[in-house]
């Protein structure tokens, strides 16, 4: 039990970094798409959407989507339902997996790819738990229209 709070913690603290640097990489992203995209301040999470082309174009959503109880809700989750896997026991494997999904405009996840490996089975139980997940809360553009919105998810496993 003591293990999966400190996964939480350590997974807390470090969502808001990585946010911090998603923002900053979203600052710099050039789309190929022939429209022009101005980039609001508020919150600063990513957003995808379609054009009836089928490219995907990033923008701010203004509301972000999220997990029903908030980052405690996401946290309680996470630690009643990763299992640590057994070989990275045996083999003392330790690492944070850095995971990307989509919270789709119903609230699903879509498109779960690992983005910062540690090892297979560490990434493989980390990509089951959030394809496991329920429903988020959708994210909203200003307008109060629901958005596709990248949603950017470390997981920290520690042996204690």
């Amino acid at each position: 039990m003591f293990r999966f709070i400190a996964i939480l913690l350590a997974v807390a603290v470090s969502v808001a970094g990585f946010n911090a640097d998603a923002k900053k990489k979203r600052r710099s992203h050039k789309s190929t798409a022939k429209k022009t995209i101005v980039q609001p301040e508020p919150k600063g999470y990513q957003a995808l959407q379609c054009d009836d082309e089928g490219v995907i174009d990033f923008e701010n959503a203004k509301y972000p989507p999220e997990y029903p109880g908030g980052v405690d809700g996401l946290m309680k989750y996470l630690s009643e339902n990763i299992n640590y896997p057994k070989s990275a026991v045996k083999n003392c494997v330790e690492g944070i997996v850095i995971l990307q999904f989509i919270v789709e405009k119903t609230g699903a996840i879509s498109n779960v790819k690992v983005v910062k490996s540690v090892n297979n089975a560490l990434d493989n139980e980390a990509v089951r738990v959030v394809k496991a997940m329920k429903h988020f809360i959708p994210g909203y553009n200003e307008d109060h229209v629901p958005v596709r919105v990248l949603y950017t998810l470390p997981v920290k496993f520690k042996l204690q």
